[in-house]
Order: structure tokens, then sequence, then C-alpha cells
């Protein structure tokens, strides 16, 4: 009987992630809920977390495509700006939701390196942070296209 090879025993950082994701929404939670001015918005839990299970989607997509710089549009991460203006968050509020979701993402994976397949580990990691951030950057492009917005439609000031 044939034994399986080293690598063929260890999982890509695509599955790693998609095995983890409810540990990750859940840790990212905890964390969310200590910056103090996102947990003074009051939210459900659901609303504070429902972006990341479409995020972890796509981030997941990505790896298995293995497209280290080639972001793409994402409708979610639109959707996501403007559900948080209308949530009441701010720009520098979504750069820490995001933040701590790579310090989530990364401690997952530390925490799983004896299941990792390292042969693609850095590239991965690259790959996560750039998808993270574009997803970022498209949030808070809707977010501040929105806040725009609702100024001009606000009455002036005298």
């Amino acid at each position: 009987m044939k034994l399986p090879t080293v690598a063929s025993m260890h999982e890509t950082v695509g599955a790693v992630l998609s095995r983890c994701a409810t540990i990750i929404i859940e840790d990212w939670l905890v964390r969310a809920k200590k910056i103090t001015e996102i947990s003074a918005l009051r939210l459900r839990d659901a609303e504070r977390t429902g972006h990341i299970p479409k995020l972890l989607d796509d981030l997941v997509v990505r790896l298995k495509a293995r497209t280290p710089m080639n972001a793409v549009p994402s409708a979610s991460a639109v959707s996501h700006g403007e559900l948080r203006y209308l949530q009441g968050y701010t720009p520098p509020m979504l750069v820490d939701e995001a933040r701590i979701l790579e310090i989530t993402l990364f401690e997952t994976l530390h925490k799983n390196q004896s299941a990792l397949d390292f042969r693609f580990l850095l590239s991965d990691v690259a790959i996560i942070a750039d998808e993270v951030d574009s997803q970022l950057a498209q949030s808070v492009n809707r977010c501040m296209k929105v806040m725009r917005l609702s100024a001009g439609k606000m009455p002036a000031v005298s």
C-alpha cells in the first residue's frame, strides 16, 4: 500500500479558511466588539458579521484561482460600504474591520499551521491581504460616495 505524500496530507490555505469559517467569524466578532467606536453602534451580531461569509467565499475562490494581483470588483463589498454608512460607520471604522479580519485570518492560519501545505503559504498570504484590501477600498469608496450624496441632500447650515 502506497502512503500519501507529505504534501497530500496538508490542506491549502483556502481549505483551512473554509473549514474554519465559523470560528473566523466568531473570533472576528470578539475583536470587533473590543473596538470602542464599533461596539458603540447598537447592532445585532448578525448585522455586524453578515458580510464576512461572502468575503470569505470570495477569498477562497481567489486562492483557488491562484491570482496574486488580480482583484475583481465585488458587488458585496460595495453593498457593505453603503450598509455600514447607513448603520453609522465611518471610513476609519471600515479600516478597523478589515484590519481585524486580516489579523483573524492570519491567526487562524497560525493555529492550523500543522495542517497547512507550506508550498504556497507566502503567496496565499499576499492574496489574502490583496483581496481584503481590495474589498476594503471598494467598501470605503461606496461609503464615502453615500456620505457625499447624503451631505448634498442636507439643508444648508446658516
